[in-house]
């Protein structure tokens, strides 16, 4: 038995006529795009630079000890007075996710975390934001914040409970652990969560914690308007284009 196969060769390809519109209507519409893709570009930089202000405030007072104040306390063994050295799990409690086969997932607004960030959305979440989430199974050491409810799959590990230290705090703490030299994995790398729980690490005073919270979580509602701005600059870019390209809209 033998099969009929149409080829659209490259003359016959050549030969197709479609409608284009002008260059100088083109360009135009380009412009317009472009004016969308610089703003959205901007927000990401400036999301960046007030995430690395956070990340320098971090090492400042918790890593160099240069906090507010240092000048005048006490510091023994490496530990500032008021302060204490302790296993992580003692501060918070690292947890794996959960199963969500892609054929159970429904459409929703709950963003799902794998090892990499968000895989999708759902409709239900299985953990209350706001939280942090890091990979346990394929890719090892990103961390995330999540300021909504989410759902973290079974590729990640969550922080279940904050016992000692608050969400902003335990997200730069984890960062600078670098989670990836935790690997007990042979073959598929895998976050050996035990022995993470067993590292030593400083708990600063509770006056400090709130102090970096409270100038931090300003700095992360600046990150999340500016997400917001750049959702709606990409919703709106991706409705205009097929307007512009149809010539639905005059330019």
């Amino acid at each position: 038995m033998s099969l009929n196969h149409t080829h659209l060769s490259q003359e016959k390809l050549l030969s197709l006529d479609f409608d284009v519109p002008p260059v100088a209507e083109q360009t135009r519409i380009a412009d317009i795009l472009s004016t969308y893709d610089n703003l959205i570009e901007n927000n990401l930089r400036r999301m960046a630079l007030l995430e690395a202000s956070a990340r320098l405030l971090y090492r400042e007072w918790f890593v160099r000890l240069r906090f507010p104040g240092y000048e005048h306390t006490p510091i023994v063994d490496g530990v500032p007075q008021g302060w204490e050295r302790a296993p992580l799990e003692s501060a918070l409690v690292l947890q794996r996710g959960f199963d969500l086969p892609t054929q159970d997932r429904k459409e929703g607004d709950v963003p799902i975390y794998g090892s990499t960030g968000i895989l999708g959305y759902h409709d239900k979440a299985k953990a209350v934001g706001p939280g942090v989430v890091t990979g346990r199974s394929g890719t090892l050491g990103e961390v995330q914040y999540v300021a909504e409810d989410y759902w973290p799959l079974n590729t990640a590990l969550w922080v279940k409970e904050f016992k000692r230290v608050t969400p902003l705090f335990a997200l730069f703490l984890l960062r600078e652990m670098d989670l990836k030299q935790f690997n007990g994995g042979s073959s598929v790398p895998t976050l050996d969560r035990k022995s993470v729980h067993r590292v030593e690490i400083l708990i600063p005073s509770a006056l400090m914690l709130r102090s970096f919270d409270e100038f931090v979580s300003d700095v992360f509602t600046q990150i999340k308007n500016l997400n917001v701005q750049n959702q709606k600059l990409r919703a709106a870019r991706d409705l205009l284009l097929p307007r512009l390209m149809s010539g639905e809209l005059a330019v």
